[in-house]
């Protein structure tokens, strides 16, 4: 008799073994999706191992039920999936959820084919040229590149000719990129270049979209282009040769919740590692991370400097609202500066994007009477007004209730909203505007995957000339006509308690500012604050970095990337009991070796879904025993919730975001 070491799609520490029936020996190996039963429910697992040597249990072992119409996992895939959870400090049946998603076997739909025709590579720049034939050069060394252009340089050039090569040698290329909107866009570019050979690949396409793209990544009959998001690292491959990350600096790589909370970038370049491909990371604005890295000589550096129209950089204006107020030179949001600038842009038949990284009417009410803000009855934030929708609703948890100007604590008619989001903006900019034409990308607005795809089409072809919306907008996206970005309140930017957040804000304000100008027309950006001394805004005015005062600000604060950080999350109902747990969890901890810890505290919005949360945050020095450090950590800790975490949720946060 044969036995099965079968991982299945929990949080599991040890995999579950199974016989394999007599029928069945001959077709299963290590990586076959098979079908068993545990504890009266029934899961697709994947065996990891094949023995047979009985386990060493006296109880009763249960027969594998099936075997999945689903060819086998090869070691690449099995060997990315243990390694992602040993790094994201999590149990490998986390992160066969996450890989194995949803994906239900079905028969295969006959599909006609696109006819493959030569792809067509429009003519690169001699700075492009340049830049492909170094990468082309180097790529097989094994180091990733990161390649730094500004934007509106021609990157995505750069990529389709790497992409090219690629595909004439016979290999897969993954090209990543961080949003889903993003992600529509370049598909339709994409398909012009490689007609019938692009796969579009993320976590929102239907199940049986989603298998067909495994099926025909698994086949090695005819090299792909797969476009996907980070979800795409757990697809099947079997010839891959090059991945391409895009964007490489943006945060949506990093997964929060669930687990496995991996970040799609550095995973990549863990899965090129283990099939040889060369991999590619481009960003306008890199992160400080791969910056350091060059400078370490981990990656290699490549450079566009030029715009690829030879147009001029965006010009930039700092608007002091403060002062503006005085001058009362403010008309509700916007200064009337602004708005004199906007309606010329729109009179001169070109676009304008309004950025603002709130959705809702406002982020807040507040009681005019007795200054009581309405908040979540199961989580510590306050209420955002929804005012379409006539409700306040919380971000976290979805809780919604209608909303009545009646205050609940002092029952007078006093709610009036505080602070400004997207539908605020977009009611003003209607009203003030008459002649305008809006449209509106958030989260809310985008929701359904037509209507996303209906704004963006819209606000390309010229349809409306003003787009207001959150940081979504801001990346990659290429509007011919667009000439003016306005940022409001951009303070709420710099407001957060996070080290990184100079970083992000100058990343998002250069990113925006390369959305306008990308032709012959330059781009003009205005920023609304109440703080334009800030360092940041000057600097982003003057065209200077701000890269080599991070640097040695975190040197000397020892933050990423000249330490690691590792956050430990808890969460209990009860207060008294998550306090005194977390207190022993930071001496188990200690008891590791682990000297630098900050904490027990409470993160900014302490209590989610009716618990209380609490963090730990964790520096450890960059060093070869880190695996073993991480290793320790993990299991003192999860032994230490086993015996006393009685209601204790925990989880582990390797490389914050």
């Amino acid at each position: 008799m044969k036995f099965a070491n079968v991982l299945l799609p929990l949080k599991m520490t040890v995999e579950v073994t199974y016989s394999v029936p007599s029928g069945f020996e001959e077709k299963v190996t290590r990586g076959s999706y098979v079908r068993v039963e545990l504890s009266g429910r029934e899961y697709t697992g994947m065996i990891t191992e094949i023995s047979e040597t009985p386990p060493d249990y006296k109880g009763v072992i249960k027969d594998i039920l099936s075997l999945e119409n689903r060819d086998a996992a090869n070691e690449k895939e099995i060997e990315l999936l243990y390694w992602i959870a040993e790094y994201y400090m999590c149990t490998p049946g986390e992160v066969f959820r996450a890989a194995s998603g949803n994906n239900i076997p079905r028969k295969k739909r006959t599909t006609s084919k696109n006819k493959s025709k030569e792809p067509f590579i429009s003519t690169l720049s001699e700075e492009q040229q340049k830049a492909f034939d170094y990468i082309t050069g180097i790529i097989d060394n094994g180091k990733p590149i990161l390649l730094k252009g500004v934007t509106g340089s021609g990157k995505t050039e750069v990529y389709l000719k790497l992409a090219s090569k690629t595909l004439n040698r016979g290999q897969d290329v993954l090209l990543m990129v961080p949003e889903v909107a993003l992600s529509r866009q370049l598909t339709k570019r994409i398909e012009e270049y490689f007609p019938g050979k692009v796969l579009l690949y993320h976590s929102r396409q239907p199940a049986g979209t989603r298998e067909e793209v495994r099926q025909k990544v698994r086949n090695r009959d005819e090299p792909h282009v797969i476009l996907g998001l980070r979800s795409a690292l757990f697809l099947p491959f079997t010839n891959l040769g090059l991945i391409i990350v895009d964007e490489e600096h943006d945060t949506s790589y990093k997964q929060n919740d669930p687990a496995p909370r991996y970040n799609g970038r550095d995973a990549a370049i863990v899965l090129a590692g283990l099939h040889k491909a060369g991999v590619v990371l481009g960003s306008a604005t890199p992160s400080m991370e791969s910056l350091y890295n060059c400078e370490a000589g981990k990656y290699h550096l490549c450079e566009l400097k030029n715009k690829y129209y030879s147009a001029q950089e965006s010009s930039v204006e700092i608007i002091d609202t403060i002062r503006e107020t005085r001058k009362k030179q403010m008309s509700g949001l916007f200064s009337v500066r602004v708005l004199e600038e906007i309606s010329k842009t729109i009179e001169s038949g070109r676009q304008v994007l309004i950025f603002r990284n709130r959705r809702s009417y406002s982020p807040m009410v507040q009681c005019i009477y007795c200054g009581d803000i309405p908040k979540c009855k199961h989580c510590n934030v306050s209420l955002s007004y929804h005012k379409k929708k006539g409700v306040l609703q919380c971000h976290y948890c979805e809780y919604r209730r209608s909303f009545t100007t009646i205050c609940t604590n002092c029952g007078k008619p006093g709610l009036k909203e505080r602070g400004c989001g997207t539908e605020m903006i977009e009611e003003e900019i209607s009203r003030t505007l008459p002649e305008a034409v809006c449209s509106r990308l958030d989260s809310e607005t985008a929701s359904s995957a037509s209507e996303e795809k209906r704004i963006l089409k819209d606000f390309s072809s010229g349809k409306s000339n003003i787009l207001i919306g959150t940081q979504m907008v801001s990346k990659g996206f290429d509007f011919e006509k667009l000439s003016l970005i306005v940022l409001i309140q951009a303070d709420s930017m710099l407001a957060t308690e996070d080290f990184r957040a100079q970083e992000k804000a100058m990343q998002m304000f250069t990113q925006l500012a390369g959305r306008g100008g990308r032709r012959s027309h330059r781009g003009h950006i205005m920023i609304q604050t109440s703080r334009p001394d800030h360092p940041v805004f000057q600097k982003f005015m003057n065209g200077k970095s701000i890269i080599e005062r991070e640097f040695r600000e975190r040197r000397e604060f020892g933050y990423p990337p000249y330490k690691r950080l590792i956050r430990v999350v808890l969460k209990h109902r009860d207060k008294d009991q998550l306090n005194s747990f977390a207190l022993k969890t930071r001496m188990a901890i200690e008891s590791s070796g682990i000297t630098e810890i900050n904490g027990p505290f409470p993160p900014a919005v302490d209590r989610i879904r009716s618990y209380n949360i609490l963090n730990l945050l964790l520096r450890i020095d960059k060093s070869p025993d880190m695996r073993k450090v991480k290793k320790t950590i993990y299991n003192k800790v999860n032994l230490l919730l086993k015996e006393e975490g009685r209601g204790v949720i925990l989880y582990f946060d390797p490389d914050p975001l």
